[in-house]
């Protein structure tokens, strides 16, 4: 029986396929990622109930499929997508272990380079989707310097996984 730390820790690490899992419902990035909040939530609150990571994934994806036709019937008084064939089917086939590529792993250890600063400019920017006005206003910066360290960390970042990706490839 998993624990609640390991539940979350596995859901974090499914979060992409799990999320193009719910998108393939919603068609709707932002709606398949409310599934996915909702359905972690759901999923730590009733820990006791997994016996197995791969049970937890099982109920992950029919739970989150579940919630994702439900809202949209609630939102649009129909469903009018994948059947429920055609979705069992994407939920046999679904990989249950998700392969990263090399330009994810290149950037997950460029990330872990970058200072806790701008490691909070990333994370309020693009995990918490806030605006740049937003971010600025939460750090006490000024917009124009949040801006520039934005764009100086897309370029060291693409430098760095540039630079790891051809390390990668020349060994």
């Amino acid at each position: 029986m998993p624990a609640p730390e390991d539940i979350t820790a596995t859901l974090l690490a499914e979060r992409l396929p799990l999320t193009a899992f719910f998108a393939s419902v919603t068609r709707d990035f932002h709606l398949a990622e409310d599934v996915f909040q909702e359905m972690c939530v759901k999923a730590v609150a009733r820990a006791d109930s997994f016996e197995t990571t791969a049970h937890l994934m099982n109920w992950a994806r029919l739970t989150g499929k579940n919630r994702a036709i439900d809202i949209l019937r609630a939102r649009d008084g129909r469903y009018v997508g994948l059947s429920d064939e055609m979705l069992a089917l994407l939920a046999q086939e679904w990989p249950d272990e998700w392969k990263t590529d090399a330009m994810q792993e290149a950037l997950d250890q460029c990330i872990t380079q970058i200072t806790p600063n701008n490691l909070e400019l990333l994370r309020l920017r693009y995990f918490e989707r806030r605006n740049c006005t937003d971010v600025a206003a939460i750090m006490g910066r000024k917009l124009e310097t949040v801006y520039q360290a934005l764009s100086r960390l897309h370029k060291t970042l693409g430098d760095c996984i540039r630079t790891r990706l051809q390390t990668d490839s020349a060994s």
